[in-house]
């Protein structure tokens, strides 16, 4: 990566150039992006128009004098033009400045893209909140792989980040598993064999209890109550359940090959801070008594109405644990930000939670956030495990490896490690089918749209990774300088003027161009996740990288090229693309195969 990317390099100039005018006042206003039209440039900024407002003056005016001094900041002649349109003033990068990135990518290598924009700022990410006893299934996908996807992008950015299940392990859910666990009497021989799989037919099959008797849901309650209470065979039941959904929980992470995480604090573990935050809001007078002796922090003023920390039957909740979850947090790791990964059903939930904290003096609305994503259902309806309406990781998972071992046996039957290569396939279809939707919107689950290895899919970003690896083999085998090891070529090498034979193009085809174009902004798209929260950003930018690769490759001769400066300088071309690729997809959690 250059010290700087093309858009900070862009913010210099523009910086600069408004110093020079006495115009820096105004500079936070203005915003760097790019235009609708590539044929503008490769960014554009809304100064003149802007400026021309605060100044009244004719747009056209101001820009045109902010482009005479950007022209004279540019010494390197790292800008190919700069031009003024209904007051934009738009930016085209040079090819000096394509062919430095160019060269930065090929040292850098795994580093391309890093920065270190989050140094000494912790960030805590709280994702993939499975619940105990019960099976992880396609509707958990969306907080796992968006989460892991957040804490690698944070962490290439130089946050310090924590990462934290908060694991569902308290809560009236275990009331309805304990009364069930005593009135329906499972087989313990069989639940020894497959706990998880028994405790959640269990679940399920109370829960149809209760649905037809709900007289039966004040009997699971006071089993919760007993809990809490500290009832001995209550909390041993409890911790069997646990300990068994932990085990669970691991083999998950595994196989979708989501990182380790640094804690799995389940909610359970703050119930020795809820009184203290229950004395703390009494003391702040922030606590009202409802009619049936629940306790509450009104909202009602904010349009947020009540949020009940206890209720009438003495029952914690959700919001009291929440509230010791983020209070905990603040104290012991001083974050600079508060992520959830949680869906957007729960988002009058945060909102009660960020407000509420706030009037209790904690900083929660601007260090807390929801990053809320749609809900995934299934074509019949919402994914219930109660309702036993679910597909299981496990299933989506071997189905995704089936079809792809099919298809790799069609295509290379000869490939070596079939197996292991069935499996990044099969696991790169099932994330980027979710990373790639816009987290804010709502998932129909259907088989063949999350399986599809075609298209705007994981495998296709795979494949052209792997396409580009199998031209290097080739080159390397039987090229005509097998001398040469792949990325041998140094960066003045590159650079050098003669290295680049003239065409009717000027130097290099458009095609190039458009490759070298779409490498300079992997930064920006991995910064833009960074701050938005929005992993289909990198997925998007991944897609447009690959198909700007191939139509080069179709139409632009690499191994078959003649000319030996012209042949080493798209070697170097395609190698950066596929590290760019490499990189892109391990911040999605997708492993990039050499050979598919």
């Amino acid at each position: 990566m250059p010290s700087e990317t093309s858009k900070i390099f862009i913010s210099q100039l523009l910086s600069s150039a408004l110093s020079k005018l006495k115009l820096t006042p105004h500079l936070g206003i203005l915003d760097i992006t790019a235009p609708p039209d590539p044929a503008f440039g490769d960014y554009s900024s809304n100064a003149g128009l802007i400026l021309a407002k605060k100044l009244k003056t004719k747009p056209k005016e101001v820009a045109g004098k902010i482009i005479e001094e950007i022209k004279k900041a540019d010494s390197e002649g790292k800008l190919e033009a700069v031009t003024e349109q209904g007051g934009f003033i738009n930016f085209k990068l040079s090819q000096k400045f394509l062919l430095e990135n160019l060269g930065e990518i090929n040292e850098q290598r795994d580093l391309y893209g890093c920065s270190v924009a989050g140094e000494g700022k912790t960030i805590v990410l709280d994702y993939f909140q499975n619940n105990v006893a019960k099976l992880p299934h396609v509707g958990h996908l969306r907080s796992a792989v968006n989460g892991d996807c957040l804490l690698r992008v944070l962490k290439s950015q130089g946050y310090k980040t924590i990462s934290d299940t908060h694991i569902g392990d308290w809560g009236v859910q275990f009331g309805i598993l304990l009364y069930a666990f005593k009135t329906l009497k499972p087989d313990m021989d069989v639940l020894d064999k497959d706990p998880i799989n028994g405790l959640s037919k269990l679940y399920v099959e109370m829960s149809a209890k209760i649905e037809a008797e709900p007289e039966l849901r004040d009997l699971a309650k006071k089993e919760f109550k007993k809990l809490e209470d500290g009832d001995e065979q209550n909390r041993k039941l409890w911790q069997w359940f646990v300990d068994e959904s932990l085990k669970d929980f691991e083999k998950y992470r595994q196989l979708l090959d989501v990182l380790p995480f640094d804690y799995n604090l389940g909610e359970s573990f703050y119930e020795k801070h809820m009184p203290e935050v229950l004395a703390e809001f009494q003391e702040k007078k922030l606590i009202s008594t409802g009619e049936t002796g629940e306790l509450y922090v009104d909202l009602e003023k904010f349009g947020l109405g009540r949020c009940i920390l206890v209720k009438s039957d003495g029952a914690t909740t959700y919001h009291l644990r929440d509230f010791a979850t983020y209070i905990y947090r603040k104290q012991k790791f001083n974050f600079y930000k508060n992520l959830y990964v949680v869906d957007n059903r729960q988002s009058h939930h945060f909102k009660q939670l960020f407000k509420a904290l706030e009037l209790a003096g904690y900083p929660a609305e601007y260090d807390s956030f929801h990053v809320e994503f749609g809900f995934m259902s299934l074509p019949e309806g919402a994914i219930s495990t109660r309702k036993g309406n679910t597909i299981s990781l496990k299933n989506l998972f071997e189905e995704a490896q089936k079809r792809a071992e099919k298809i790799i046996e069609e295509k290379n039957p000869d490939l070596e490690n079939k197996s292991s290569v069935a499996k990044e396939v099969a696991l790169a279809a099932i994330k980027y089918f979710d990373l790639s939707h816009n987290r804010k919107t709502e998932i129909v689950f259907t088989w063949d749209k999350a399986l599809s290895f075609e298209g705007n899919t994981g495998p296709y970003l795979q494949y052209t990774h792997a396409r580009i690896h199998g031209i290097l083999r080739k080159d390397s085998i039987g090229g005509r300088h097998p001398e040469r090891s792949e990325g041998s070529q140094t960066k003045n090498e590159i650079l050098r003027s003669d290295a680049l034979p003239q065409n009717d193009a000027g130097v290099l085809s458009p095609l190039e161009l458009s490759v070298l174009r779409k490498l300079v902004q992997f930064p920006e798209a991995v910064a833009q996740v960074a701050g938005d929260y929005l992993p289909n950003l990198l997925c998007n930018y991944l897609f447009e990288l690959s198909q700007s690769f191939n139509s080069f490759y179709q139409e632009v001769p690499v191994l078959a090229e003649k000319d030996d400066q012209l042949r080493s300088f798209r070697l170097q071309l395609i190698t950066a693309t596929a590290q760019v690729l490499k990189n892109g997809l391990y911040l999605l959690g997708i492993e990039a195969p050499e050979e598919m």
